[in-house]
This record gives structure tokens, sequence and C-alpha cells, in this order.
């Protein structure tokens, strides 16, 4: 059995154990899926198709592929449902921080992701696909996300969300503060009307100088009066511009901290892109089997971060495709230099979709 098939095989084995309900030659289609994402790197059916272990033709493989995402019987959040619920349960005895942030992906689509941070990265939770362009959309589709959200949630479960300029919509902050228990940290424009101690005036005005943070209690947001909500207006000394914060949250030390965090999401879509699957450059221009492929990349993309995370704390491991000394690589990348390692070498590569330390039921 060459090193392909026994990737191929130990990943169908895997999701027909977390997957007993799903048709099983779904998940076979979904396992094919999986391991020519990560084998070839591409997230393009035909690409994907030459990497595949199987009796039939690259041809055959990718016509399969493309049943599985036109599919409309094939649920994409039922089916992912097991897999996120699995990462929330390992991280909720902390603050969920969560990222929201939109990206090209396909022929003329964009997705709006939902990932959880973790390790300086983000794991995608859950995404809504739609024709456009890059651009700001409407609160609306921010918000039918965000309730995707709302099943995945363990009880009790401390959530922050973090988000860019396009989530400060009074509408959609309105949904978070009427319908959650959530604190929001999200950034906005420094044109954008406060009102503080009964006088309005632009937020850029808060801006002490580079080198400062500055924040306001008690503030109504937009000509709206939004809120009350704390404004914060942060100017660090390497920035190149301030940045301009609004947040339910009252300690602004807080806020600071979260917000950092929102560019793992970035580092998710990079790793989705250019420095990985390359999944906008997709060929697929369907909204719905764009959202499946995305299944597959998810999968895919878990599995790689486990890798990455599980060399990264075995020095005897990492030495061989990482210096220890210092942290060159992400997680992402040491899980897929791991996989070549491996294949390059023989070694056996464990499968898991799951992070790395958590129990499974199975």
């Amino acid at each position: 059995m060459t090193e392909k098939r026994k990737v191929y095989t130990k990943i169908m084995q895997k999701l027909k154990k977390m997957m007993p309900q799903a048709p099983q030659n779904q998940m076979v289609t979904v396992a094919m899926m999986v391991a020519g994402i990560v084998l070839g790197g591409k997230a393009q059916l035909s690409a994907m198709s030459l990497e595949i272990p199987h009796p039939a033709k690259p041809a055959s493989l990718e016509k399969r592929m493309h049943r599985l995402v036109k599919n409309e019987r094939f649920e994409v959040e039922t089916n992912y449902l097991p897999f996120a619920e699995l990462i929330l349960s390992h991280l909720a005895d902390k603050p969920l921080v969560l990222a929201i942030d939109g990206s090209s992906v396909g022929r003329g689509c964009m997705a709006i992701v939902i990932g959880v941070i973790y390790h300086r990265r983000a794991i995608p939770l859950v995404w809504l696909v739609y024709k456009g362009k890059k651009g700001h959309t409407t609160a609306e589709r921010h918000i039918a996300t965000l309730q995707k959200m709302l099943p995945l949630l363990p009880e009790e479960a401390d959530v922050v969300l973090l988000g860019d300029g396009e989530y400060d919509t009074t509408e959609m902050l309105a949904w978070v503060t009427e319908e959650t228990d959530w604190k929001f940290v999200v950034r906005t424009s420094k044109n954008i009307l406060i009102t503080h101690n009964g006088i309005q005036y632009p937020l850029r005005e808060l801006c002490a100088g580079q080198g400062t943070c500055t924040a306001a209690q008690d503030v109504l947001f937009t000509a709206e009066e939004f809120g009350p909500v704390l404004a914060v207006a942060w100017w660090g000394k390497s920035y190149k511009d301030p940045i301009f914060l609004i947040s339910n949250c009252s300690s602004l030390t807080l806020v600071c901290h979260y917000y950092r965090r929102r560019f793992r999401l970035e580092t998710l879509f990079s790793d989705k892109k250019s420095r990985g699957f390359h999944i906008h450059k997709s060929h697929l221009s369907d909204p719905n089997r764009l959202s499946r492929l995305l299944l597959a990349s998810s999968l895919a993309y878990i599995w790689l971060i486990h890798l990455g995370m599980m060399v990264f704390q075995d020095d005897s491991i990492r030495s061989l495709i990482d210096r220890t000394h210092r942290t060159d690589k992400s997680l992402f990348r040491l899980g897929l230099d791991w996989v070549k390692y491996c294949m390059t070498h023989g070694l056996d590569i464990f499968i898991a979709f799951h992070l790395f330390g958590q129990p499974v039921p199975i």
C-alpha cells in the first residue's frame, strides 16, 4: 500500500467513525477531498483528483467530488456540527474568542467566516457564502452568520466577538446585545460620531497622539446613539495610524488584548489561500457548492493544526522540520511540512479532526 493510500484510508476510517449517521459513500468522497487538498495543496477538484490514490481515473474522481459539492441533500451545517462542537467543548473552560471576517472564495463569491482563536490561528466554525465582490455587505448577512453559532456554543460559555470595520453596524451590534450575552470588540471609522457627556463629536477627537490609548466610557455610538459602549482610540508606537474601537467591555486593557487577536482570522484566510489551499482559485462559482468545499478544506485545516501542535510540543520531531530555539513556522505550516516529511520517509501519519491533547468520545 502506497503512503498516499495509507493516508486516504485512515482519513476515511476516521470520518466514518466520527459521523456514523452520515451516508458512508458521502464520507468516502469527503475523505477523498480532504486527502486531495492536503496532499496536493490545492482546493481545486481537478488538482485534488490527481492526488487521490484510487483505482478510478482522475476524471472519474473529479466527477464524484463534483456530485458531492452540488448535492443539495448534503447539509454543511449538519455534517460539520460534530467537529465544531468538539472543538468548542475543549476550549469552553475559558472565554471563547470568536473572530468574524470575510474573504473571496471561488469565482465571484465571498465567504463570511467565524473562527475561534486557538494558538495564533483561527479554527473555522461557521460560514456563509454568497455572490458578491470584496467590500462591505449587509448587516442581515452578518446576523445570519452569527445565528449559525448559537446552537454550537456550550452552555454558560463566555464569548467575545471580534470584528473589523465592516462589522460595526448598529443593526448587528443590536442583535448581539439583544439576543446574546456576548462581549464584542469591533473596529470602526475615525469619523463616526459619538456622544459623550451630552456632547457629540467625531471619534477621531478622542485620540491623544501616537503612543497613547484613550478611552471614553458610557458613549452613545453613531447618530443613532447606540449604546452605551466603550469608545477607544489606540495609536500604538509602531502603528502607522490609530485604531478606533467600540466595545461593551468595561476594561480598556481587555479591549486591546482581545482586538490584537482578531488578526488571527486573517491568518486562516492566508492559510486557505496563498499560503496553503488556494481556495480562492477553486473555479467554483455557486455559493452552495463552495460552502461544501469549505467543509472539506476546514476538516483538512483542523487536521493540520492538530499535527502542527503535536510537532510544536515535541522537539524530537520538530527538529526534523524546523528550528526548535525559535518559532519560524505557524502551526499550519508545521502540520503541512510534517505530512510531507512523513510521506517522504515512510512514517505513519496520525489522523485527527479535533484539537491536540483533546480527549474524544470514540
